[in-house]
């Protein structure tokens, strides 16, 4: 709600500022004295539009950005202030002083003096509210920031919004999850903040609850642990672990976390070990012969797929930002979805300690 009314009150503003500027301009340049003063008139009272609307925008903004500290919001904020000392030490006094002064026929040096610092204060108003008019649709992920060189247009591709959601771009497989396909458009906006009343799509929720998509000081450590054994090695990194559980469900003989250490690949064939290691939807697992680079297996096709009550499992999409983990594969990750990990964007199964499922708002 904190959203719409920011967002409503911001248009507001921009548009009467647009508005008095255009007509300013237009009336001074092509029209006659009179035309002028109704003009002015009229501006004047549009302040008790302009004004409300402003003070609206402004504490709905800081109100929202109050705990944010990524470089778009931080840009918002302190642009808010400027806007609303030109609006109140600038605009107020020059549509008086102007109104007054066009009333009475007065249209001297000191007229247009002041009338072209009204004009050049509101444009530089205009200019910095369509700024943050933009930096907030880009924060909620209607319009896009992605760099074209970090992937190729026609590629299926995910960014991550700071504080804000992961927009992902060309996904030709989109599944829920029962397994059936979503409708997909161009560009989307997938929520990841576990609020949005219209998941698995955001629906700026995030704004109003400060969410921050940076990880936890007390991140789980990136750490790539090497369980040797005669015939094959598996390889893991905990930071990037989901804890889906998929490996002690399929092969508990080698995967049991009530043993140390946990992972014993001697337990079972290396083909079961490398089918466990597929199945495994984080790439948290790999395997390598003796002594030899870890290998992942990933799925061949493009895909996001939504676990149940749980993360977005990605294969062979890219990660606008990379997967930041010792061994990680790029083709094969899991991405928060519930807003609790301490490892964002990565998922580190807080959505099972605390409890999180679809419904949650």
């Amino acid at each position: 709600m904190k959203t719409r009314v920011h967002a409503i009150a911001g248009g507001i503003g921009f548009l009467m500022i647009l508005l008095f500027w255009t007509s300013t301009a237009f009336t001074e340049l092509f029209t006659s004295h009179e035309t002028v003063a109704t003009v002015k008139a009229l501006i004047l009272r549009g302040m008790f539009i302009l004004i409300p609307a402003m003070v609206i925008a402004g504490g709905s903004g800081m109100t929202l950005g109050k705990n944010r500290t990524d470089a778009l919001a931080n840009a918002k904020k302190k642009r808010m202030p400027v806007i609303a000392a030109n609006g109140l030490l600038i605009l107020l006094p020059a549509a008086w002083f102007l109104a007054g002064k066009a009333a009475a026929g007065e249209f001297d040096t000191v007229f247009y003096i002041v009338q072209v610092v009204e004009l050049c204060a509101g444009a530089a108003n205009l200019t910095m509210m369509g700024l943050n008019i933009r930096d907030g649709l880009t924060m909620t992920g209607r319009i896009g920031r992605f760099n074209a060189s970090n992937a190729d247009a026609r590629h299926p591709s995910i960014e991550e919004r700071p504080s804000g959601p992961l927009v992902a771009r060309n996904i030709s497989r989109f599944t829920d999850t029962n397994g059936e396909k979503l409708d997909v458009q161009p560009v989307m906006a997938l929520c990841r903040c576990g609020h949005s009343k219209n998941k698995p799509y955001c629906d700026g929720s995030h704004n109003d609850l400060s969410f921050s998509s940076e990880p936890e000081p007390d991140r789980t450590p990136d750490e790539l642990r090497v369980f040797k054994g005669k015939q094959l090695d598996v390889h893991y990194n905990r930071l990037l672990c989901s804890h889906a559980g998929e490996c002690g469900k399929r092969l508990k003989a080698v995967f049991d976390t009530t043993r140390d250490p946990w992972i014993g690949p001697d337990n079972a064939t290396p083909d079961q070990i490398r089918d466990t290691v597929k199945a495994c939807p984080s790439g948290a697992l790999s395997w390598s012969e003796p002594g030899g680079t870890a290998m992942h297996i990933c799925g061949d096709a493009p895909e996001i797929a939504i676990e149940r009550n749980g993360p977005f499992r990605v294969t062979r999409i890219q990660l606008a930002s990379g997967v930041k983990a010792e061994g990680a594969s790029a083709d094969k990750y899991v991405l928060c979805r519930c807003g609790a990990s301490k490892n964002k964007p990565l998922c580190d199964g807080s959505h099972s300690e605390i409890g999180w499922t679809e419904q949650s708002a």
